[in-house]
C-alpha cells in the first residue's frame, strides 16, 4: 500500500518556484528521508502535504485517497513533528497530552494508560516540570509523543534533530528507530548521518527539484567511484608524491592514515599497487573506499548548481 503519493506537486510564489512538479511515492511502513540543503523546498512540501499552505498545482494522496485543501479527516491519519515545536509553557507533559487527547476527542477509558505509555516511550514519564523548563531535546521528544496521541498511521517529521546537541539528537533518533516498521515516517533533514542510520529510502531535493531517489545502497552504488585507500609504512606525503609522478592523470590526495586515489579508465587498482611495490614502498593496507551519502549529496547538488 502507498501511504503518501505526490504527483506533479508544485508551489510558486509569483515567478519563484519553491517546489517544481514533485513526484514521490512512499510505501506503508517505510522510513523515507527527504534530504536537501536549507531552502531546498522540504518544509514547503510538508506544509502542502498537511494543507498548511495552498499548492499551486498537483495532487496529494494519503493512504491512496486524493485529498483536498479543505479536507480534515485525512489529517487524523497523520502525526506531525515540526522543527521548532511550541507548547503552552505553564503545562507539564501529561497535562499537554491530555489537552491534545481532548482535541482528538479520544475516549476517556484507557486514556491515562495510553498517555502514560507514550511518555514512557519518549522518556518523559513522571516528569512534573513545566514545559517552559524543558531542554530543546525534551521538547522534541514531547512533540513526538503528541504526534502519536491519536495513533496515526503516518508520522511526518520536519528537521526533528536540526538544532539539538548530540545527546538530544541521539535520543530522538532512538525513538525513530523504535517506530521503524510500525509507522510510515516521512522525515525531512539535512543531517546525512541520521539519514544513513534510519532511512529505508531517500529523495534528494534541490531548488525545488527531486534530483535523485532510491535506497541508500542503490544510490551509493549508482555514484560509486573507483576510489581506493593506500596505507604505506612510509610517510603519506612520500607515497602521494610517488603516485602523482607515476600516474599524473589519477586524482590522489592525503586522507586519514594514507592516500586516497580515484582511478581513471586508463589504469586499474593493480597497476597502481604493482607500481608502488616496485618502487620499494611497504604497503600495509589497500582497500576500496565506500562512497558516502555526503559525497553523493555534494556531487549532485554541485551539478545542479551549474
Amino acid at each position: 500500500m502507498i501511504a503518501i503519493k505526490l504527483e506533479n506537486l508544485t508551489k510558486k510564489y509569483g515567478e519563484f518556484t519553491a517546489v517544481n512538479e514533485l513526484n514521490l511515492s512512499i510505501k506503508q511502513g517505510e522510513v523515507y528521508g527527504f534530504i536537501g540543503k536549507n531552502g531546498a523546498g522540504k518544509t514547503t512540501t510538508i506544509h502542502m502535504l498537511l494543507s498548511l499552505i495552498h499548492r499551486t498545482s498537483g495532487d496529494i494522496e494519503v493512504s491512496e485517497e486524493v485529498v483536498d485543501f479543505k479536507d480534515i479527516s485525512y489529517k487524523r491519519k497523520i502525526g506531525f513533528v515540526p522543527d521548532v515545536p511550541v507548547f503552552p509553557s505553564y503545562m507539564n507533559a501529561m497535562e499537554y497530552l491530555v489537552y491534545v487527547a481532548d482535541i482528538f476527542d479520544l475516549p476517556k477509558e484507557g486514556r491515562k494508560e495510553h498517555l502514560t505509555s507514550l511518555l514512557e516511550f519518549v522518556e518523559l514519564e513522571n516528569n512534573q516540570k513545566k514545559i517552559s523548563q524543558y531542554s530543546r531535546g525534551m521538547k522534541q521528544r514531547l512533540a513526538i509523543a503528541q504526534a502519536l496521541v491519536h495513533d496515526p498511521d503516518i508520522l511526518v517529521m520536519d528537521e526533528p534533530t536540526s538544532a539539538l546537541d548530540p545527546i538530544g539528537r541521539k535520543s530522538v533518533m532512538n525513538v525513530i528507530m523504535q517506530l521503524k516498521g510500525k509507522k510510515t515516517i516521512f522525515y525531512s533533514t539535512h543531517i546525512l548521518e541520521d539519514v544513513e542510520r534510519v532511512c529505508d529510502r531517500i529523495g534528494l531535493l534541490d531548488k525545488g527539484n527531486l534530483l535523485l531517489e532510491g535506497s541508500i545502497q542503490e544510490i551509493q552504488e549508482m555514484y560509486y567511484k573507483d576510489k581506493y585507500l593506500l596505507v604505506a609504512k612510509e610517510k603519506r606525503e612520500e607515497l602521494l608524491s610517488l603516485i602523482q609522478k607515476g600516474f599524473p592523470k589519477i586524482d590522489a590526495k592525503v586522507d586519514g592514515f594514507g592516500v586516497e586515489i580515484k582511478l581513471s579508465n586508463a589504469h586499474s587498482a593493480n597497476d597502481v599497487l604493482k607500481y608502488v611495490i616496485e618502487k620499494d614502498m611497504t604497503i600495509e593496507q589497500f582497500m576500496p573506499v565506500k562512497t558516502s551519502l555526503e559525497d553523493v549529496f555534494v556531487e549532485v547538488t554541485n551539478e545542479n548548481a551549474h
